[in-house]
């Protein structure tokens, strides 16, 4: 059985088709990627998944049953466009952010720790996230899309701003 279904996905944005009947299967534990030039529907498509938009047509399913709300909380999503709390601190958003996936505030702040020392982050936990270059930032999106370690895992231009080594790392 595949892990992810998409059928017959159709989205209009004001007279534009930004998808037309897309379908596709991805098995689990699999790596899939979606390539295609600026507005061919890729990131429309994440978006649909995510349940951040409704398609117009056409359903997504995982593992076989209809899509919920509560399936969103098992996707990690890195989304191209940062969405950070720029007046909040880094260790302070990242436990908070893991909250809204259902983690335990203890269990947060464990996973938070772990991940800003393996990204060469832990010297900044207590910085505005707003004060950190654009490279950090996308360290942050990255922890917070894997710190609830989610059964599906999006990721959307993931190297955007980061040095071949931070790279390398994730």
């Amino acid at each position: 059985m595949d892990f992810l279904n998409v059928c017959g996905v159709s989205k209009l944005y004001e007279g534009h088709r930004a998808l037309d009947n897309v379908s596709l299967s991805i098995p689990e534990k699999s790596i899939y990627g979606l390539l295609g030039p600026n507005g061919a529907g890729k990131t429309t498509l994440i978006r649909i998944i995510n349940q951040i938009t409704a398609p117009d047509s056409g359903y997504v399913w995982l593992k076989g049953k209809s899509f919920s709300r509560k399936d969103v909380s098992r996707i990690g999503y890195l989304p191209e466009e940062r969405g950070l709390y720029k007046d909040f601190g880094v260790e302070e958003q990242i436990v908070y952010l893991s909250r809204l996936k259902g983690l335990s505030k203890n269990i947060a702040k464990e996973r938070c720790r772990f991940w800003l020392k393996k990204l060469d982050l832990l010297n900044n936990a207590k910085r505005k996230t707003g004060s950190l270059s654009k490279g950090m930032q996308q360290k942050i999106q990255f922890i917070v899309a894997v710190i609830h370690e989610p059964s599906l895992l999006i990721l959307d231009e993931p190297f955007n701003f980061l040095d071949p080594s931070s790279q390398s790392i994730i």
